[in-house]
């Protein structure tokens, strides 16, 4: 029995590690536990730090300046940018401020200085104070003849010719620069003088000798003191004489010019383009009028009496 006893107890001992070894493996719970926080924490940590990588660039994105916000051939956005972001200046328009330089008056002859050409010429000297001078001639037919009158740089001059017969004029500057040949069959030009120098204005006639009257005009600048808007220019207009002004003004300003005295004497404006704003048909001694461009504008006093006359002229622009 007791053998019996001791066989049975050794088989249900064999039976319980066997039945033990058939059952499926676990791990402890504290084990599970410990690498699912671990798993955790790691996935939180990477996606924690791609967070703050994505926010820093984000943001590097939005701090930083856009290097081209608009296509640079889109007008109406160019014009935004200009009108955001205007120029610190606006460059000044670029006007020439001359004196006309009163000359001892000269007669009108021939001389027998020699030019570049070897031709003879007959030299223009203004009288003192005034602004313009008229030649008197006759040139015999198919013949040259040639004038010339000393401008400093940026003087405007104006030269035009009458004539009996058929004439044309050439004009060319003391270092040799050819401004207009007679083939373009001119009889009148203005311009600035680009140099300090000689003028010639050549008259050529054709088959017929001429009777001219060449006229010359270097009317005298004008221009306001820093801060200014009005001053008054002293001249003298000789008798059946003119005295001639040049001064620049802009669109939309109103020019004011009145005379004193205000009687014998006539005033004329234009503008450089033949703009008339005042004719001196009209006879009147003033003036006063918006003006519809920029520009030079010539300012001429005429005195139609045989007697010279002192004037003041009183100017105006605002």
């Amino acid at each position: 029995m007791n053998k019996r006893m001791i066989i049975l107890t050794a088989m249900a001992l064999v039976m319980v590690f066997l039945a033990g070894c058939n059952l499926p493996a676990t791990t402890p719970s504290g084990d599970s536990q410990t690498q699912v926080a671990l798993f955790a924490q790691a996935t939180l940590t990477k996606f924690a730090v791609q967070q703050t990588e994505i926010a820093e660039a984000t943001q590097h994105e939005v701090t930083e300046p856009p290097t081209n916000t608009v296509p640079a051939t889109d007008p109406i956005a160019t014009e935004v940018m200009a009108t955001a972001n205007p120029p610190t200046s606006v460059p000044a328009t670029q006007v020439p401020v001359v004196t006309v330089i009163p000359v001892t008056a000269t007669p009108v002859t021939a001389t027998s200085q020699p030019q570049p050409t070897n031709s003879s010429y007959t030299r223009i000297n203004f009288a003192t104070g005034t602004t313009n001078y008229t030649v008197i001639d006759t040139i015999p037919a198919n013949t040259t003849r040639r004038y010339a009158l000393r401008l400093t740089q940026y003087q405007m001059l104006e030269t035009s010719l009458t004539s009996s017969t058929t004439a044309h004029i050439a004009i060319s500057t003391e270092k040799g620069k050819q401004l207009v040949d007679f083939s373009q069959k001119w009889t009148w030009y203005r311009d600035y003088a680009s140099e300090n120098g000689d003028w010639y204005v050549d008259v050529r006639t054709g088959a017929y000798a001429a009777d001219i009257n060449l006229y010359f005009m270097a009317p005298q600048r004008i221009s306001f003191d820093a801060g200014k808007d009005t001053l008054i220019a002293k001249a003298r207009a000789g008798g059946n004489r003119s005295h001639n002004f040049i001064a620049w003004a802009n669109k939309d300003q109103t020019m004011k010019v009145s005379l004193n005295p205000g009687s014998g004497l006539v005033l004329s404006i234009w503008k450089l383009n033949g703009d008339v704003l005042l004719s001196s048909s009209e006879g009147r001694s003033s003036f006063e009028g918006k003006l519809l461009a920029a520009g030079d504008y010539i300012i001429t006093v005429s005195n139609p009496g045989g007697s010279n006359i002192d004037f003041e002229m009183t100017f105006a622009v605002k």
